[in-house]
């Protein structure tokens, strides 16, 4: 084994959506309530292990009616993803207080998708049509808007109506760049808007760089994460020997032949600990000097 130095990379970490609703999580436990989540507040199992651990439970839409059972201090939080009017609606029927942490992000890019909604366009996400994102955007268009995953998905537009695109924050440019491209072939007026998240768009490039500086990336982040998908091929396009990785015990040690400088690195969702925590237990597997940051 001729690896001489670990780096992690400064400019990982969560995104300041992430940031914020997992404050707001840990904030409303601490004040004692009875804190859920509708879904994963975040697309890491390390870090929902430790939400847990503190209080936080995650429900889904079928268990959401018992989560006003047991009285008073009952709290929902809305992942930064957001959700469809009708989910807020659903909770104040129920009784239940509301964390809305929705990424600020993701609101602006419903603001945009009601508002062309409502002047009659067709409204089109480009994006993944099970992410929640997009479920939620779709929903503040009475669940009438058009998602488009690939160029197929253009088949289905109307051709003849004005049309507003906008995309998932969380895909890459050249998706959104091809998809666009393929709905312009396809309908006669077309107005797009770039949604992608400056964070994750700022991030690209950073990140090839941080890839082509190191013999082997190990890129940590969920496997249901879409962030974690986008920016790992993002790593591999700079570099093949990047793996994608959720914990210390994925990383195989026939991957570190020939490499001196390891670099490790994570997506919007990978909390700054875990990166830590990859960095430290590699440094003793490989029996090296500690990770330090770049």
């Amino acid at each position: 084994m001729s690896v001489k130095r670990i780096i992690i990379d400064e400019d990982a970490g969560p995104c300041g959506g992430v940031k914020r609703v997992i404050q707001l999580s840990e904030k409303n436990i601490a004040q004692g309530y009875k804190t859920a989540s509708l879904g994963p507040v975040v697309h890491n199992s390390n870090e929902i292990n430790r939400l847990e651990i503190l209080g936080l439970e995650a429900v889904d839409y079928s268990e959401f009616d018992r989560v006003e059972q047991g009285g008073d201090k009952r709290r929902v939080v809305i992942r930064a993803h957001g959700e469809a009017p009708e989910v807020f609606e659903r909770a104040e029927k129920l009784g239940l207080e509301v964390v809305d942490g929705t990424c600020p992000v993701v609101i602006r890019s419903q603001k945009f998708a009601r508002k062309y909604y409502d002047r009659g366009y067709q409204v089109v996400v480009v994006g993944k049509p099970y992410h929640a994102e997009v479920i939620g955007i779709v929903g503040h268009c009475n669940h009438e808007a058009k998602v488009v995953h690939d160029e197929a998905d253009a088949d289905q537009l109307d051709p003849d109506k004005p049309t507003y695109v906008l995309a998932q924050t969380t895909i890459s440019e050249d998706m959104f760049n091809t998809m666009l491209a393929a709905i312009r072939k396809r309908v006669k007026h077309v107005v797009h808007r770039n949604t992608i998240c400056a964070f994750v768009s700022d991030r690209e490039d950073e990140l090839r760089i941080f890839a082509d500086e190191h013999d082997v990336i190990l890129f940590v982040g969920g496997r249901n994460s879409s962030n974690t998908n986008v920016m790992h091929q993002v790593c591999l396009s700079a570099n093949p020997r990047s793996y994608w990785i959720e914990s210390i015990d994925d990383v195989e040690l026939d991957w570190f032949e020939n490499a001196e400088s390891v670099g490790i690195s994570g997506s919007a969702s990978t909390p700054q600990w875990l990166l830590e925590k990859v960095g430290e237990e590699l440094a003793e597997r490989l029996h090296v000097e500690p990770a330090t940051q770049s």
